[in-house]
């Protein structure tokens, strides 16, 4: 069945195009003349919204209705229906706990980086070699300059790997946030130990919603480089992704940058900011 809505914008490009009367398009579409004429009023769910986005982030495992409860005390003139309504508009429902604790679980809009190593994004990618042995790779790319620091290459990485690795990139400097899903590595006791001790908020992506940035990412590694080569050892694979890395930082032009490539991209941004 189609909605008023759209059997109103049919209505509207009629009259423009056959320069009819407005009663009579409405006939012909079973759409009532007080809908055709009808002027969308301006939302004025920001204030609820806001609150709602501010409760789910203090009480993590409320439901509705405990929120509404809240929501209610600080906004008695706000209904159920309307609540659930802007509730699920926002996508905070909550999921079934697993027994196993996660260090952060991820149900408010994600946080948006404004400058370089605040966000990275993580994930795990498998090949094969060309004697049928698994490779597993780690990629990982920050949210702000899309730069990717490196690619880990092996046949195993475990949880303690991975850590080992960040440490490395990070050189000290820690980023703020890490974006992952919920694999075992990276829900392991050694990964969540480790962001704990150099305060890093792990936000895990809800199943079946991967994060677009890492997933954008591994894309790009898999079209322009895995499905490109074949692999003959893993000191080959290792050789061949590096040197895709390498482009991809200094020379693929990429169109979330202005089809600059992130180097030049970070580059431009720090002259920016100097002037």
């Amino acid at each position: 069945m189609v909605r008023p809505k759209t059997r109103r914008t049919e209505a509207l490009y009629l009259v423009d195009k056959y320069k009819t009367t407005k009663a009579r398009c409405c006939r012909l579409l079973g759409l009532s003349l007080s809908t055709f004429t009808y002027t969308v009023q301006p939302s004025k769910d920001g204030p609820v919204r806001d609150k709602l986005i501010e409760l789910a982030g203090e009480n993590k495992r409320f439901g509705h209705p405990r929120l509404f409860v809240l929501l209610k005390n600080e906004m008695p003139e706000v209904n159920h229906k309307r609540s659930h309504r802007i509730y699920t508009d926002l996508d905070l429902q909550i999921e079934r706990r697993k027994r196993k604790k996660l260090g952060s679980h991820q149900r408010l809009p994600p946080t948006r980086a404004t400058e370089p190593d605040q966000i990275w994004a993580i994930d795990f990618m498998f090949d094969y070699l060309e004697n049928g042995r698994r490779l597993k790779t780690l990629t990982v790319v920050d949210e702000c300059s899309k730069i990717s620091p490196r690619i880990l290459v092996d046949h195993s990485i475990r949880g303690i790997d991975v850590t080992k690795f960040l440490d490395h990139l990070a050189g000290g400097v820690y980023p703020k946030i890490i974006w992952t899903d919920q694999g075992t590595e990276f829900t392991s006791r050694a990964m969540l130990d480790w962001a704990y001790k150099h305060s890093i908020k792990l936000e895990f992506t809800k199943v079946r919603k991967p994060n677009q940035l890492i997933e954008s990412f591994n894309s790009r590694v898999r079209d322009e480089c895995l499905n490109e080569h074949v692999f003959f050892s893993l000191e080959d694979a290792r050789t061949k992704i590096d040197n895709w890395h390498w482009r991809y930082n200094n020379f693929n032009p990429h169109s979330a940058l202005g089809m600059k490539s992130p180097i030049e991209f970070a580059k431009a941004r720090e002259v920016m900011l100097a002037s």
